[in-house]
């Protein structure tokens, strides 16, 4: 048998991983950690060992009947050694593994990527790691004591599940902190937390979705590398392989809880996927300048609580962003856009609304209902200013803070037909063709056809609130449209068409602060 030194590896001292060969074999007094990325030296890494040996030879002497050498183990015959494990160890062991599999197995219900730019702290383990790979070496240093098959079965698991939930620990961590070279040791821990999980029976599923993310991480790293090419493939396939186990987990009675994790997951794959490849085709003329938008994009601080922060605190969201922006840098590269009439030299992305709405007119027998059909616009930016986010007037075309003209007498008669302003809105609307853009600068637009959704739904709450006679139907989205405007100075200028509709969002809205490509 190997001796007790022999099976713990020199330790991480910040997280407790056995350190890779490459830092061993090295002659620099320093070792980087190669699943949490810390740097220490070596006879710190030497003297946090040392630490954990005494603990397990403490852990030892507690659990083995007195008298019995782990050094002396092969010259024990096997009866000995299965009362001694069945007696002695199991019951421990038992006590720690059902706490670690329940631990896992919460943790996988988790989504365990993040895209580029961005940070997650929504999972969190109930251990830490140096927890997780002090149970793991534990186990080890009594493997040799099991000597049936179901007693190294129970072995073999609540070692691998040990060492594959320590290393999902360490993912968790470098998933709440945007750092260079994190998704190279994240791809380092899911492959050995693939690793482990595959020999642990029913969790195949599991070790195929950590194979797939260690690829999806691989790609993380080549992208941010200027390497768009190359990480296309992984991404593809990372995205493929999720499906996979989607489709395997969606009857499993144990990693089902793993079902939504892995669709969100499979979202992210789909966006990055579309990212590789828009920067691969050529769409833009430097990469980087990609990612440099990307990382506006992602930079922003969206509300993440209230009644916006569902949607907003929600990264499949990005999913449609992102297409969005591929339709403008497709557009850059001599496509088209839907573009209204005008000559200005920013065109700005707005939602175009068909709002349908009813109101009673006339008294007495001249009463009557007058159903109207308006246009309103949002600035499809509105997510990135919280004056939008808490008062929805400021956030579009407010038709109805302007009144059409009226008589008394034409309300007595029931003659109005309409008690809402929309001026030039629709005519503005109605003028927008597929165009390619030309020499002009276009805004990204940062929010999605559901959000715009729900704003004018506040809006509207708002208004029938405040007026007893209004009837409204659903806002329907048309499209999303791109209006040529000016830029003066620290503002931007819309055409004339808007007339007194200017939403506040755009008398707020400062260029130097716009994504614009």
């Amino acid at each position: 048998m190997k001796k007790l030194d022999e099976m713990v590896m020199l330790r991480c001292k910040y997280c407790g991983a056995p350190l890779d060969s490459k830092a061993l074999e090295s002659d620099s007094p320093y070792i980087t950690c190669s699943s949490c990325g810390t740097s220490q030296q070596r006879m710190d890494a030497k003297a946090y060992l040392d630490q954990m040996m005494g603990q397990i030879q403490s852990w030892i002497s507690k659990t083995i009947p007195g008298g019995f050498s782990l050094a002396q183990t092969e010259n024990v015959d096997s009866v000995a050694r299965f009362s001694i494990f069945n007696n002695s160890i199991k019951p421990r062991i038992d006590i720690e593994y059902s706490e670690y599999r329940f631990a896992t197995n919460s943790l996988l219900s988790n989504p365990l990527m993040v895209l580029p730019f961005t940070t997650d702290s929504s999972a969190a383990p109930a251990h830490s790691s140096t927890d997780a790979f002090g149970f793991n070496a534990r186990v080890k240093s009594i493997e040799a004591l099991a000597v049936d098959e179901n007693s190294k079965g129970m072995v073999t698991s609540a070692e691998e599940m040990a060492l594959g939930y320590a290393m999902l620990i360490n993912n968790t961590k470098l998933l709440h902190e945007d750092k260079p070279g994190r998704y190279a040791l994240m791809a380092n821990n899911f492959t050995e937390a693939s690793a482990a999980f595959g020999k642990i029976r029913g969790y195949g599923p599991a070790a195929d979705r950590f194979l797939a993310l260690a690829g999806i991480c691989t790609g993380c790293e080549m992208l941010l590398n200027g390497n768009s090419m190359g990480s296309l493939p992984y991404f593809e396939n990372g995205h493929a392989q999720l499906v996979k186990v989607k489709a395997a987990v969606s009857t499993d009675l144990t990693l089902g809880i793993m079902y939504q994790a892995v669709e969100m997951e499979i979202t992210q794959a789909k966006i990055l996927s579309d990212l590789a490849g828009f920067m691969t085709k050529g769409i833009a003329a430097d990469p980087l300048e990609i990612l440099n938008t990307v990382k506006k994009i992602m930079g922003f601080d969206y509300p993440k609580t209230g009644k916006w922060g569902f949607l907003l605190g929600n990264k499949d969201r990005f999913d449609e962003v992102f297409s969005n922006l591929s339709e403008v840098l497709s557009a850059k590269a001599g496509g088209t856009l839907p573009i209204t009439s005008g000559s200005g030299n920013l065109l700005v992305p707005f939602w175009d609304i068909d709002l349908r709405y009813s109101f009673q007119s006339g008294a007495m027998w001249a009463k009557k209902s007058v159903e109207v059909t308006e246009d309103l616009l949002i600035p499809a930016d509105f997510v990135i200013d919280p004056k939008c986010l808490n008062d929805p007037r400021s956030g579009l075309t407010d038709i109805f803070s302007i009144r059409p003209e009226k008589s008394i007498l034409s309300g007595i008669k029931g003659t109005e037909k309409s008690i809402s302003g929309g001026e030039g809105i629709g005519e503005l609307s109605d003028t927008a063709r597929q165009n390619p853009p030309g020499a002009r600068k276009i805004a990204v637009p940062l929010s999605t056809e559901k959000e715009a959704r729900k704003l004018v739904s506040e809006y509207l709450a708002t208004c029938t609130g405040q007026d007893s006679k209004l009837r409204l139907s659903n806002p329907y989205v048309k499209s999303l449209i791109y209006i040529p405007c000016d830029i003066r100075g620290d503002h931007v200028e819309v055409p004339q068409g808007f007339g007194k509709l200017v939403p506040e969002r755009v008398k707020r809205m400062n260029p130097s602060q716009m994504i614009i490509v």
